[in-house]
C-alpha cells in the first residue's frame, strides 16, 4: 500500500497584534480543579481575567482567574491549555495608549477589559480556538504499514457579536489507511464531536445552553445531548437537564436514548476557602423506559491553596430487585508541604454500570458478577531546587474478590533551568506487577532549545523488559521479551501562532524492527490579539 498524501489544509487568520503592556508570573502549584500562579504583584489584575501561558515564545490564553491576593492569582484552566508547575504566565495589562490615565482609571479599565466587557457595561466579543492536522504512519517489518490521519479543531466563541450568545465545539475527524482492509473490514473514517453548544445568558447569574456539553457541575455525567439550565443565588445554585445519552457504540445523537434531571449546589469563594458541591438525580431511559435512574454527588475545595480535595459518586436507585447499589467512589486529596514537597492520594471504587434495558438479556449475569473494581494512588513530588525535582508514585489495583490484582512502582527524576545551556532531562523508572505479567521499563528523555523561541529538539530512548509468570516451559511463545524504543522530535513555531511538529521513532522487539512517523501542523488564533 503507497503512503497516502494528505493535504494539511489549515484557516489562515491575519493577526495584527497591538503593543501591550504585560506582567509575568510563574505557575506554583495544580490542583485537578485550580492552578495557582505566583506574581510580584497582582496591581492591574481582576476576576476574570485571562491569562497567557508562554511557551516558546509564544503567548496561549491558558487561564481564568477566579480569585485573588496581592502577590498569587487562582485560577482555572480554559480550552485544551495543559500548564505545569514553573510555567511562565502572562497577564496583559493596558494597552500603551492608555497608560496616561490615572491608577483608578486604569484599575478600572483592566476590570472591564478582563470581565470581557467595555466602558459602557457591553460584552465583548473573543473568538478563540485551535486547527490542526496530523497524520501517524506505522511501518512494521512483520506486517504492511498502516497510516492515519486526524483533524481537530477546537473553537470557543464568547459574546458573539457583542451579544449574550456563546458558543464552543471541539470536533475530530479521522480518516483510516488500514493495511487489510479487504480482509479485515471496518469504517474508515469517523467524525467524533465531543463539544458542540450554544449557550444564552440573559444575566450573570443565568446560563442556559443547548447542544452537546458536558456539565461542569456534573462532570461525571459524560456530554449531554440537548438542554441545560442553570441559575445562581448568591453561594446557592441549581440547574436542569433534559436531553439525550450519546450512542454507546457510535458516540453520535440517539433520540432513544432520553435522559433528565436536576440538581443543587453551593459553592464559596473566599481568600481560604473555594469550594463547589452538587448533588442530583438523573433518569435515563432507553425507548420510554427505564434503562438507569441514580443520584449522583461532586465535591471539590481548596483550603488555604495547600489542601485539595476532589470526590465524586453515583448510587443507583433503580433495581429490579430492589435496594440502592453504589456505582462509583472517587476520592483525592492533594497536600503541599510549602513549595518544595507536595503528597497526593486517591481510592477509587467502581462497579459496571447496568442499563436495564440497553443490557437486557445480560442483566441477571451482569449483577451476579457485581464485583467491584477498586484503586489506591500515592504520590509523592519533591523539588529541592528549582531546577532539579523528584517524584515517586505507587498505586493497587484490585478487586472485591482478590483478584485481578496489580502493583505498579514508579521513580522520576527531572532537570530543569540549566544555566549551563545543556537543556532539560529527565528519567524515569517504572515496574508493575500482576498476576500473570511483571515489567520493567526505563526511560531517558533530553530536549533543549536549538533555536530560541523557535525550533526545539528531544531524543528518548526506553527499554521495556516483560515477564509471562503464567507461560509452562517449553511453551512456542517466549517467557520473557524485550523491547527498545529509539525517538527523537524536532518541533517549530513560525508566524507566532503555527506550531510544526515531526517525530521519529524506531522499536525492536525479538527479531522485529518498527519504524514510526509522525508530522502534525497546528495554528492558534484568538480574535483579541487584533484589538
Amino acid at each position: 500500500m503507497r503512503n497516502p498524501v494528505f493535504p494539511l489544509f489549515l484557516m489562515l487568520l491575519p493577526v495584527a497584534v497591538a503593543a501591550q503592556v504585560a506582567r509575568s508570573g510563574e505557575v506554583t502549584f495544580l490542583t485537578s480543579q485550580h492552578v495557582y500562579v505566583k506574581f510580584i504583584s497582582t496591581e492591574g489584575i481582576a476576576v476574570n481575567d485571562t491569562l497567557d501561558l508562554l511557551k516558546n515564545g509564544v503567548a496561549t490564553p491558558c487561564l481564568l482567574v477566579s480569585s485573588m491576593s496581592s502577590t498569587s492569582c487562582v485560577c482555572t484552566v480554559i480550552g485544551d491549555c495543559r500548564p505545569e508547575k514553573q510555567d511562565r504566565i502572562q497577564a496583559g495589562k493596558l494597552r500603551t495608549a492608555a497608560a496616561s490615565k490615572g491608577p483608578a482609571e486604569r484599575s478600572k479599565a483592566a476590570r472591564s477589559a478582563g470581565a470581557g466587557r467595555d466602558s459602557l457595561g457591553t460584552s465583548r466579543e473573543r473568538i478563540r480556538g485551535r486547527i490542526s492536522a496530523a497524520s501517524y504512519s506505522n511501518m512494521p517489518s512483520a506486517r504492511e504499514n498502516d497510516h492515519r490521519v486526524m483533524y481537530r479543531l477546537s473553537l470557543t466563541a464568547a459574546n458573539i457579536a457583542n451579544s449574550k450568545f456563546s458558543a464552543e465545539t471541539y470536533v475530530n475527524y479521522r480518516k483510516l489507511y488500514p493495511a487489510d482492509l479487504e480482509w479485515r473490514p471496518q469504517r474508515t473514517e469517523l467524525l467524533s464531536v465531543y463539544n458542540l453548544a450554544l449557550s444564552y445568558a440573559p444575566d450573570s447569574n443565568t446560563t442556559i445552553m443547548l447542544g452537546r456539553k458536558i456539565n461542569n457541575s456534573a462532570s461525571s455525567l459524560g456530554a449531554i445531548d440537548g438542554l441545560q439550565a442553570e441559575r445562581r443565588f448568591g453561594g446557592l445554585f441549581g440547574g436542569v437537564i433534559a436531553g439525550f445519552r450519546p450512542d454507546i457504540y457510535t458516540y453520535g445523537l440517539n433520540t432513544d436514548l432520553l435522559q433528565y434531571g436536576g440538581y443543587l449546589g453551593a459553592q464559596v469563594n473566599s481568600r481560604s476557602i473555594i469550594s463547589r458541591s452538587t448533588v442530583g438525580l438523573m433518569q435515563q431511559t432507553n425507548n420510554g423506559l427505564v434503562d438507569r435512574r441514580y443520584a449522583y454527588l461532586q465535591h471539590s475545595s481548596t483550603f488555604k491553596g495547600n489542601l485539595n480535595l476532589f470526590s465524586t459518586a453515583e448510587l443507583d436507585l433503580y433495581s429490579t430487585q430492589g435496594g440502592a447499589r453504589l456505582t462509583n467512589l472517587f476520592v483525592s486529596g492533594r497536600y503541599r508541604f510549602g513549595r518544595k514537597v507536595d503528597f497526593f492520594a486517591s481510592y477509587d471504587s467502581r462497579r459496571r454500570v447496568v442499563f436495564f434495558e440497553t443490557f437486557r438479556n445480560e442483566v441477571e449475569m451482569l449483577l451476579d458478577d457485581d464485583l467491584a473494581r477498586q484503586g489506591l494512588r500515592f504520590r509523592l513530588n519533591v523539588r529541592p531546587t528549582k531546577a532539579l525535582g523528584l517524584g515517586g508514585t505507587y498505586s493497587r489495583r484490585f478487586q472485591a474478590d482478590g483478584a485481578n490484582a496489580s502493583d505498579n512502582f514508579s521513580l522520576s527524576v527531572n532537570l530543569n533551568r540549566d544555566p549551563a545551556g545543556a537543556g532539560r532531562w529527565s528519567v524515569q523508572a517504572n515496574r508493575n506487577i500482576s498476576n500473570y505479567l511483571s515489567s520493567d521499563a526505563l526511560s531517558f528523555r533530553h530536549a533543549r532549545s536549538l533555536v530560541a523561541d523557535r525550533l526545539t529538539m528531544s531524543l528518548y530512548y526506553r527499554v521495556l523488559e516483560y515477564r509471562y509468570t503464567s507461560r509452562p516451559e517449553g511453551s512456542l511463545l517466549a517467557a520473557q521479551v524485550s523491547q527498545r524504543y529509539y525517538g527523537a522530535d524536532l518541533t517549530l513555531t513560525f508566524a507566532k501562532t503555527f506550531t510544526f511538529m515531526i517525530l521519529g521513532e524506531l522499536s525492536t522487539i525479538l527479531q522485529e524492527r518498527n519504524y514510526r512517523l509522525n508530522l502534525s501542523l497546528s495554528k492558534r488564533f484568538d480574535s483579541r490579539s487584533k484589538r
